[in-house]
């Protein structure tokens, strides 16, 4: 794994990352603050540069060369750009919750949807360039491990593992990649002891140790469960038909990019088409097909966020094809387009 020094350099209100070409961000950050050293820091310690003015609320904390957590609980009161090299690094990014944003007329309502994980993969060296929002919580966990090894070191096989997280690791596919997938709520308790650190001293690298492997296995489980889910073989033709719609929303929060057709999902679940319709907007408050926009809008917003692919390379992660399309389906839910979002309200 490499994951390069951290470097920070303050910016000016409604700066835009996609305005400034590789060469000008290369002199940006001619000189940047050191805020993380991952690379010359000793195990079982806070990677912070001690010299750095650092920002209040982030903890970077490396446990070994394969294995660095970070617990992000900050309010940023000057805006900045965060940048790091990395390469041979896959990522598990726990956010504890997802707020989304409607604008109805004039009136903005914002909606709690719960926990969320980022999944990210860089095969090959990657620069990374990150504007976080000020003046706004942000509460993330995230563990990142080395790729290349990941399997053998968790003593797994490939089976049961995601198509495009194996072709990374066989090194069929070299440029990186993210995915989002949407957490049930038993998930928030493992990402909040998190902002509650239960001990200190000498006892917290065991806890470190002990919490980055915790989530990494809960996400390397989700990872297996996102091809589970999408299984052909039937459920339990005899599972209770409240039973069968949950089954139903799981399958589409896993593959809100590309659902199944309705015919097929219910076929799958032993359900007539007719239940699963007016089972699933019963049970949810919206269609099949409402349910799984929202879903991609949702991802869209929090890859956004991570300013790691362009705007036309998110509308292709989260299903569509089309940039125009993406474009408009967003600015339907959000009352703006991608990049005008992106400048008002990412991190």
């Amino acid at each position: 794994m490499i994951y390069g020094d951290e470097y920070y350099v303050e910016i000016a209100p409604g700066f835009d990352l996609e305005e400034l070409s590789t060469k000008q961000l290369s002199a940006l950050f001619a000189n940047a603050h050191r805020l993380t050293r991952f690379n010359s820091t000793p195990d079982q310690s806070v990677t912070h540069d001690p010299a750095s003015p650092g920002i209040q609320g982030l903890l970077s904390y490396r446990i070994d060369i394969d294995r660095l957590i970070d617990i992000n609980d900050a309010i940023l009161r000057k805006p900045i750009v965060l940048r790091n090299e990395l390469a041979d690094v896959i990522s598990f990014q726990f956010v504890s919750t997802v707020k989304r944003s409607e604008i109805l007329g004039k009136r903005r309502n914002v909606h709690d949807l719960g926990p969320a994980l980022i999944v990210s993969v860089v095969p090959g060296k990657d620069t990374t360039y990150r504007v976080p929002k000020i003046n706004v919580d942000i509460r993330h966990v995230v563990v990142n491990t080395t790729l290349s090894n990941l399997l053998s070191r968790m003593r797994e096989s490939g089976d049961g593992y995601p198509a495009w997280l194996l072709e990374c690791l066989d090194g069929r596919h070299r440029k990186p990649r993210q995915q989002v997938f949407f957490l049930e709520d038993v998930h928030r308790d493992s990402i909040w002891s998190c902002f509650h650190l239960p001990v200190a001293g000498s006892l917290l690298g065991h806890w470190m140790s002990a919490k980055f492997d915790e989530l990494l296995c809960i996400g390397l489980q989700i990872l297996k469960n996102s091809q589970n889910l999408t299984d052909r073989s039937p459920v339990d033709m005899d599972l209770p038909h409240s039973e069968k719609i949950r089954r139903a929303r799981a399958i589409l929060s896993m593959e809100y990019a590309n659902p199944p057709p309705i015919p097929k999902l219910a076929q799958r679940l032993g359900i007539s088409e007719t239940r699963l319709k007016s089972g699933f907007r019963s049970m949810n408050g919206t269609t099949v097909m409402q349910y799984c926009i929202n879903k991609r809008i949702d991802a869209a917003r929090l890859l956004l966020k991570e300013n790691r692919h362009s705007i036309a390379e998110i509308g292709s992660i989260v299903g569509y094809d089309d940039p125009s399309a993406f474009s408009r389906a967003f600015r339907r839910y959000s009352g703006q387009n991608p990049r005008e979002w992106r400048r008002s309200y990412g991190s």
